[in-house]
């Protein structure tokens, strides 16, 4: 087992996969240690739904080219649209993964919602931060693991149906994508900003 340090640093966002499947197995131990992430209130309320149906990618893949061509439609007059369209070609290349894993939060409570908005419910609720953890955990188990994944969330856009097409319940509200598979390519890694831009120390 690679140290929990190498493993940080040696994680890399992958988007090209060998054309080999990831076991049911191998996933269920990924997700294992995902669990192990806190979660607000020990709640645990997040869902790894994984999706290994070409069909279903497929399907996916297009309810998000397609939410992203409506978007763009929309703002056709902004002077930005050609950039963003650039951006969103992107957003649907989790059809190619052996695995997309789709993982989703519980959403809070209509009392939540009542008593602080839909904004601030989430963010005290804790669950889509807790799921957000795991899902680190997830990756860099997955890297330990030799295998690659990346992070999404452009494709979020078109959730709604992506959540449909996963077979999620409406309590299930998705935080991200994940994509798995046996790398096809080791991506250099990526300059990180100073620690004097990122870390402050307020009086």
């Amino acid at each position: 087992m690679i140290s929990l340090e190498a493993a940080i640093r040696g994680r890399r966002s992958v988007r090209r996969f060998r054309d080999a499947p990831v076991s049911r197995e191998t996933i269920l131990g990924l997700v294992e240690l995902a669990a192990w992430a806190p979660s607000a209130g020990n709640r645990q309320d997040w869902l790894f739904t994984a999706v290994t149906s070409a069909q279903t990618k497929r399907a996916m893949a297009e309810a998000v080219r397609r939410r992203w061509r409506e978007i763009c439609e929309a703002n056709r007059a902004s002077g930005f649209i050609a950039e963003v369209e650039r951006y969103a070609a992107r957003f649907a290349d989790f059809e190619s993964a052996p695995a997309v894993v789709v993982i989703s939060a519980r959403r809070p409570e209509a009392v939540q919602r009542h008593l602080l908005g839909d904004a601030d419910a989430a963010a005290t609720a804790g669950s889509a931060a807790s799921a957000a953890m795991a899902a680190q955990n997830f990756m860099l188990a997955a890297g330990a693991a030799g295998l690659g994944t990346c992070c999404m969330t452009g494709a979020l856009a078109a959730r709604g149906e992506l959540a449909r097409l996963a077979g999620l319940g409406r309590k299930e509200e998705i935080v991200c994508l994940v994509t798995l598979g046996w790398p096809e390519e080791t991506p250099a890694p990526p300059p990180r900003r100073p620690l004097e831009q990122i870390a402050r120390f307020p009086e």
